[in-house]
């Protein structure tokens, strides 16, 4: 079998005489597609019977907003050829070029007559109705004189009411079914239309690609076609499930894509990158910066000799006039036609810290084109997880379920959200950062009902104090936090409280040891009063866990941000 160099051109190189090369029209079949974060790379695949000579090889029905730069070809086969350059043009179509769109507008269309036909039948009924009334009220004025004149014929009043009723009645029933028709009709009709708005391109131009091909013998050709298309894009998502029994901590990473290529993707090969080949690979070009001194005085006698009449314009240095002059022009003048390409959109980004990595979905895959986010499996992590509760009673008085969680193996965790799932129910959600190997973060799995808290304050008194010279106003606080476990097993307790931090040297903070219970850590991880306790706390067990706190301030000054 015979492998062909990859050849990449956006510009037709032709053979000789390629013009009388035989055309042959492929049908190619979506195989594989790499998404980025702004883009994919989508490759087709196309196997044909190729003869001996030189032929033309035509992909048709391309996206009209592929990236020509893109466009890439590789073959393979038991045919001994040579590729030429890829050339490329836009085809210009009277019907929409996205199957789906086109099968959604033409169903549209047929519910639509539907509906038209059903009300023309309803109008007919009407139309029925008012003829059957205009023959009662003809029929009662008929009635009105045989009884003015003593001759009333009674069986022929009776039935022709009856006749006039049963009509009446059948037109009813039917305009009831009619109305009932087009009711679902237009549930159809709705459902359509937000399909329609959902994978609408209204695209009706297509790319054509050329691709000579000379074949010194006969034999198979297996082409692919790889192109770069935007309206794709992927960001990771997370399962994070706890077990509360064992502590086990299972992390799944998910990929969830979306794509408005015009074109469903059915069972095809998914790889997920975090590469961004928008940003480019080449470093940019630094132009020289050039400077000079401005020397006012010689201005100031050139621009008098030059107008004379002691008219002197102001005078600037040429650069700075012209830069001046330009932004006037550029505020007033149309902009030109070489800055007038739209503006690139803002895309989505994936802080990847550095991090740059493929991940091949098992399977096949399919994604619809109508922006669906479609949610695929990537991989487990490994974690080390340890279980705390973690308790703030300055703001409340829940306990909360916390996995301590240490990532392990190789690969990073991407900033993403993360659905959390305790003991099989979903508790929340929340958003992962870059996370290392061997980084730690922690996941909260919300209330511990299991871990009552109550806080009280036991003494909050101001008061002055010191000599005439030196008052001084203070502030003495005593709370008590108490805790019952009553988890059959024991639990670790993190309890968490704020301390008063001075940004003035006048003022003091003295912990009082008497009134605090032992193990107290303060500034914990180098945040200003943050002070906690760290303790297991036994299945059943009560803890109680004291605070005292004195802070001092000059009589003269007056204290804020204290709560």
């Amino acid at each position: 079998m015979h492998k062909i160099l990859i050849l990449t051109a956006l510009f037709f190189i032709p053979f000789t005489n390629v013009a009388f090369a035989d055309e042959i029209p492929v049908p190619s079949t979506l195989k594989a597609a790499t998404v980025f974060a702004d883009r994919a790379t989508l490759t087709r695949s196309v196997k044909i019977d190729l003869p001996a000579g030189k032929h033309v090889v035509v992909f048709e029905n391309l996206p009209a907003n592929l990236f020509p730069d893109s466009l890439r070809v590789e073959g393979k086969g038991t045919a001994k050829a040579t590729l030429g350059a890829l050339s490329h043009k836009i085809v210009n179509s009277v019907e929409l070029t996205s199957e789906r769109e086109q099968e959604l507008t033409a169903n549209l269309e047929t519910l639509e007559n539907q509906k038209k036909i059903i009300a023309a039948e309803k109008q007919a009924l009407s139309q029925k109705r008012q003829f059957l009334e205009s023959l009662a009220a003809r029929a009662v004025e008929k009635e009105d004189e045989a009884i003015a004149e003593f001759n009333l014929n009674t069986e022929s009043w009776l039935a022709g009411a009856e006749t006039i009723y049963t009509g009446i009645s059948e037109i009813l029933r039917a305009d009831l079914e009619k109305n009932k028709q087009i009711e679902d009709l237009q549930k159809q009709i709705n459902k359509i239309v937000q399909d329609l708005n959902q994978r609408r391109t209204g695209q009706k131009q297509t790319t054509q690609v050329r691709l000579p091909v000379e074949a010194t013998g006969a034999g198979t050709l297996t082409l692919a076609l790889d192109y770069q298309i935007g309206g794709v894009s992927w960001h990771p998502v997370y399962d994070a499930r706890l077990d509360t029994q064992n502590g086990a901590l299972e992390l799944i990473q998910y990929g969830s894509v979306s794509q408005r290529t015009g074109e469903d993707w059915s069972n095809i090969e998914l790889t997920l990158s975090t590469a961004q080949p928008h940003r480019g690979a080449t470093a940019p070009n630094l132009p020289p910066m050039w400077v000079s001194l401005y020397d006012p005085t010689i201005a100031r006698r050139q621009s008098v000799g030059d107008f004379g009449y002691g008219m002197a314009k102001s005078v600037v240095p040429a650069d700075v006039m012209e830069t001046e002059e330009r932004t006037e022009m550029d505020a007033s003048a149309p902009m030109p036609v070489e800055a007038m390409k739209e503006t690139p959109m803002r895309t989505a980004t994936i802080d990847t810290g550095g991090f740059t990595a493929e991940y091949k979905i098992p399977g096949l895959s399919s994604i619809p084109a109508d922006g669906t986010q479609t949610k695929v499996l990537i991989a487990p992590f490994e974690t080390e997880t340890k279980l705390e509760v973690h308790i703030k009673p300055q703001a409340n008085t829940n306990a909360y379920l916390i996995a301590k969680t240490t990532l392990k193996g190789e690969a990073p965790i991407l900033p993403g959200p993360a659905f959390l799932f305790r003991d099989g129910a979903f508790v929340g959600q929340t958003g992962l950062p870059l996370l290392r190997p061997g980084g730690e973060h922690d996941l909260s799995f919300g209330i511990d009902d299991q871990i009552e808290v109550a806080h009280k304050t036991l003494k909050d008194e101001r008061d002055e104090e010191g000599i005439i010279m030196n008052k001084t106003k203070s502030v003495e606080r005593h709370t008590v936090t108490e805790i019952h476990n009553l988890r059959s097993k024991s639990v670790n307790i993190v309890l968490m409280q704020m301390l008063p931090s001075a940004k003035d040297k006048n003022i003091k903070l003295n912990i009082l040891t008497e009134k605090t219970t032992p193990g107290l850590e303060t500034d914990h991880d180098k945040i200003k009063g943050l002070s906690v306790w760290d303790f297991a706390l036994d299945p059943g067990a009560k803890k109680d866990v004291k605070l005292g706190w004195k802070l001092s301030w000059p009589q003269d000054k007056t204290l804020t941000g204290l709560r």
